[in-house]
């Protein structure tokens, strides 16, 4: 607990940072392209997803790793004041166990956020907390200080990336290998989205690194959790089939691993859609 109180004790004094010292606001579209905007709109952006884990054997459906994911749920959350640069983020991640109930939750993970963007920069000072909400059993929870870097057009025209650096200074049991070995230190990010078809069918690959505190060099990685999918996008709707591999890269040891289909449907407030062009900013590693 005293180690939670810390990390909440931290992110309210960077938040206060954040907000005071903070320059004019950049816009971050959803699919990564950063644009200045000539005035700050007040906007709210939002979004709702589906999944279901079409083939999953492994992928647990609890912080302890136990049961197996069949479904997800999620909501989120921007809200970016008229009189601020920096954007609340909410997030409330739930997972279902098919051993169990696959429409009940088993695994609740909540995220709360602020967001910052500067040109081809982009700032985010988060906290996590992930519990089992159907049983009693492992809470994982972290706060976090991520650097974003975005790049257009990086290889293939159209395309879009981006480069991360996370620091999680405060950490409550967040461990970093899938099989709940060691405890987290740095996370290395890497994204990447080509169009295939226009601006309707979209190759999205996702890389995320985590690293050991508790190692002799805490700079290498000890896990890695790749993504690679198909999104199918029309205005604010995207399907998505896509494959997620967890697995520990500096020992043997558990590897988590799953093929789901997802929908995801996106809102902005009119004022943001027709004078910014603003849309959802998507977290780091979204599917996580």
């Amino acid at each position: 607990m005293t180690a939670l109180r810390s990390a909440i004790r931290a992110l309210a004094i960077s938040a206060i940072a954040l907000l005071a010292l903070a320059p004019p606001v950049v816009a971050l579209e959803k699919t990564g392209r950063v644009e200045m905007e000539e005035g700050h709109v007040p906007a709210v952006q939002g979004s709702l997803v589906v999944s279901d884990f079409v083939k999953n054997d492994s992928f647990t459906a609890r912080p302890d790793n136990t049961g197996l994911v069949k479904h997800r749920y999620l909501g989120r959350l921007e809200l970016t004041p008229h009189w601020s640069p920096v954007s609340l983020i909410l997030d409330s991640n739930f997972f279902t166990d098919k051993k169990r109930d696959e429409f009940r939750p088993s695994e609740w993970d909540q995220t709360v956020g602020l967001l910052y963007r500067y040109e081809r920069w982009a700032g985010m000072l988060r906290y996590e907390r992930d519990m089992p909400i159907d049983k009693s059993g492992l809470v994982q929870a972290y706060a976090e200080i991520l650097g974003l870097r975005h790049q257009d057009d990086l290889f293939i025209r159209e395309s879009e990336f981006y480069a991360g650096l996370g620091w999680l200074f405060a950490t409550q049991n967040y461990f970093a290998r899938p099989n709940n070995t060691g405890r987290a230190l740095l996370r290395y990010l890497l994204h990447y989205e080509v169009p295939v078809h226009k601006d309707w069918v979209w190759l999205v690959c996702d890389a995320n690194f985590l690293t050991d505190r508790r190692e002799p060099n805490p700079f290498a990685p000890s896990e890695l959790d790749w993504i690679v999918g198909i999104a199918f996008r029309w205005k604010g709707w995207e399907m998505m089939a896509f494959q997620e591999t967890d697995q520990s890269i500096d020992r043997g040891g558990l590897t988590q691993k799953y093929f789901a289909i997802q929908l995801k449907w996106s809102w902005d407030s009119p004022t943001a859609s027709k004078e910014t062009g603003a849309r959802p900013v998507p977290l780091p590693h979204p599917l996580q």
